[in-house]
């Protein structure tokens, strides 16, 4: 456990020195993943529902009715807010040896704390997605699942107004390729339904990988190569045609999903990649959000006059959550 206040002995003893500051690896580029949204304060919970226009008109007889349709209520998803926060208590001579090695605003800029956990909690969503919970790094127990009341990642997604299950788990797990790809393109083609049963358009336009370097090449290679002369080594027969991912405009998110909830490796995911459905209208995206009630926020430093300390403290109010599996695919592979 952590001392409440923090001393420095090392900075203030007779020996000359120079510190060498370590930065935290940034979260990558999970903040895409989500839609924002901004909480309401007359309500803890924010609620995000589906809902489905029953399609297709009927030929009409004569005379006769025509056909009645209507629109039905799918499934939802409330997404409660939590406070985070974190605080550094600073002895005054502490301070003072700080600002005199230039270590003060280090030192001091828990907003930057704030930030590191949101994106970790973004990141940790994704990661144990295939489970309903998981126990975040502070002891909290974490909801991922989704309306159904299945995990965001599962192979038997229901719909509200039909028996028809779904999967976004692709099967056989195969490695990030083009063939792959493909069959992630298939999946979006056909899978992807309403609450009635009715195929809608989710097109895929974004491909999600862990920070590991073989990942981030292949993606280079089939959404950016005309055709590479080798392929991880071995020599590519089709050397110079054509790419036909090349013009088709996908984006590739480098995320750090691989990782525990206390942000330690979990190389047991690192070749796990998503291919989804991101950005434009929520409709035809995957429906997952962040709910923001208050962005990161600094307070003013508190002084102690009488013990002489120095209080920095930041906070933000949050919720992270999906209405459904849809508009998001997991391909757990392991090589």
């Amino acid at each position: 456990m952590l001392v409440s206040t923090l001393s420095v002995p090392a900075i203030q003893d007779l020996i000359k020195k120079s510190f060498v500051m370590e930065t935290t690896k940034p979260g990558g580029d999970v903040r895409m993943v989500f839609h924002r949204e901004t909480g309401d304060w007359t309500s803890e919970s924010k609620r995000v529902h589906e809902i489905d226009r029953d399609r297709f008109a009927e030929a009409k007889m004569e005379g006769q009715s025509s056909a009645q349709r209507g629109i039905s209520q799918g499934y939802y998803k409330d997404i409660t807010r939590k406070t985070i926060s974190v605080t550094r208590l600073i002895s005054g001579e502490s301070f003072k040896a700080l600002t005199a090695h230039k270590l003060v605003q280090y030192a001091t800029q828990t907003g930057k704390d704030v930030v590191d956990k949101t994106e970790l909690d973004m990141r940790n969503f994704l990661g144990y997605g295939t489970g309903t919970s998981y126990t975040d790094n502070g002891g909290f127990t974490i909801d991922t699942t989704v309306g159904d009341g299945l995990a965001v990642f599962s192979t038997a997604h229901t719909l509200k107004n039909v028996a028809t299950t779904y999967s976004n788990i692709l099967s056989a797990a195969p490695s990030l390729s083009e063939s792959s790809l493909e069959s992630g393109e298939d999946y979006f083609a056909y899978n992807v339904m309403d609450n009635n049963g009715q195929r809608i358009v989710m097109k895929p336009n974004t491909l999600i990988t862990a920070d590991k370097a073989t990942m981030k090449n292949r993606a280079a290679r089939i959404l950016g190569s005309m055709s590479p002369e080798a392929i991880e080594g071995t020599a590519n027969a089709n050397a110079g045609v054509m790419n036909t991912y090349k013009g088709k405009g996908w984006k590739h998110l480098v995320v750090s999903f691989d990782v525990t909830s206390t942000d330690a490796n979990d190389t047991t995911k690192s070749f796990n990649w998503y291919l989804a459905a991101l950005g434009g209208m929520p409709e035809t995206s995957f429906q997952g959000y962040y709910v923001s009630w208050l962005s990161p926020q600094t307070a003013p430093a508190e002084v102690n006059q009488d013990k002489w300390t120095l209080s920095y403290t930041a906070r933000a109010c949050y919720g992270i959550g999906a209405v459904s599996g849809k508009g998001i695919l997991l391909v757990q592979a392991t090589s």
